[in-house]
């Protein structure tokens, strides 16, 4: 036994026989993923259900495909990491085969009427209409282009509006034409209005308690009246491969975040722990905690989550078998509650 492997132990020890060892918790099922939809890029996606009904269903019932101003145009909120953008793309891809359209390749990848937006803090009132890309052998020239948005209008696609509560209002109260039945947004470069075509719809994508970030405009509660309020899909993580004990213990730890127990307002989310659980198969679950609790110790020292929820996050590690892996919080090992941080020696 190495002195590290002894030592290791010794506190393994002194843990179980005082506080330091956590109680068994109760087992916790996880609920059955469902069926998946399988993307062109070979992502698997399983749609989360509220009530019972697959939300990807409940969307194609809201956003009329033949007319646009009929839809009713979703928000999507949740914390980073929890699968928005992946409901997203299924939702996009059930519409795109739902009007029989093949699936075609664009910028080098498969495309079903499908595009990304993330407006950000430095979008202005152009953001939407217009892009600026170089004149080829004009060195230093460019010129306007229509937008993606613009784009999306005329061809009828989907548009995805990601992290929209960073983004300026100048560029979002820019588009309220195009959001209010009216669905045009006029051009003044050129003096056209564009009319967006069947198959247009608008889905938000943001978290509501973002650092650094705002509301949306008030006139788009109204707008964008369907929210769903988005949940790390657990089954389909353990579905997919991640150790189930592990994904329960997320799970427990986020319904707590949900009922609003303990004062938690972020958990490691979908994201977070499929990445634990894919660095573990690449470099062992020692390094891969190591990882884990120095992108946890960054995100406290910038204020971006509370050392209270990095406390909570080590304690799922514990309840999900890995406290096998901690050292004593005072030893010379940088640390995260007792979890090795990924510091070179």
């Amino acid at each position: 036994m190495s002195a590290i492997t002894a030592a290791l132990s010794q506190i393994d020890s002194v843990a179980a026989e005082g506080d330091l060892a956590p109680d068994p918790a109760e087992p916790l099922e996880l609920e059955t993923a469902g069926d998946p939809i399988l993307l062109p890029d070979g992502k698997r996606i399983y749609p989360p259900n509220l009530h019972g009904a697959p939300v990807d269903e409940l969307a194609l019932a809201l956003l009329d495909m033949d007319d646009p101003a009929a839809s009713t145009f979703l928000r999507l909120i949740g914390p980073p990491g929890a699968g928005k953008s992946q409901i997203a793309r299924a939702i996009a891809y059930r519409l795109w085969r739902s009007r029989g359209r093949d699936v075609a390749e664009r910028y080098g990848a498969p495309f079903y009427g499908f595009v990304e937006l993330q407006p950000g803090p430095s979008s202005d009132e152009f953001f939407f209409r217009y892009d600026y890309v170089p004149i080829a052998g004009a060195s230093g020239q460019v010129q306007l282009v229509d937008s993606a948005f613009v784009q999306a209008m005329r061809e009828g696609w989907v548009v995805m509006i990601d992290e929209v509560n960073t983004a300026r209002d100048v560029a979002l109260l820019s588009i309220n034409a195009t959001l209010d039945g009216r669905l045009s947004l006029y051009l003044a470069a050129t003096g056209e209005t564009v009319v967006a075509k069947p198959g247009f719809a608008v889905l938000l994508a943001y978290n509501p308690g973002l650092v650094g970030a705002t509301d949306i405009p008030d006139a788009w509660h109204s707008r964008f009246p369907a929210t769903l309020e988005v949940t790390s899909n657990w089954a389909a993580l353990a579905e997919l491969g991640a150790p189930t004990q592990l994904v329960a213990e997320a799970m427990r730890l986020d319904k707590q975040r949900i009922a609003g127990e303990d004062g938690l307002t972020w958990t490691p989310q979908f994201r977070d722990i499929e990445s634990l659980w894919k660095m573990s198969d690449r470099v062992g679950e020692r390094a891969a905690l190591a990882f884990f609790a120095s992108n946890l110790h960054e995100q406290v020292t910038a204020g971006k989550i509370q050392d209270a929820e990095a406390a909570a996050a080590c304690r799922m590690l514990d309840q999900a078998g890995c406290g096998r892996y901690r050292v004593a919080a005072t030893s010379r090992v940088p640390n995260l509650h007792g979890y090795p941080r990924a510091v070179t020696s």
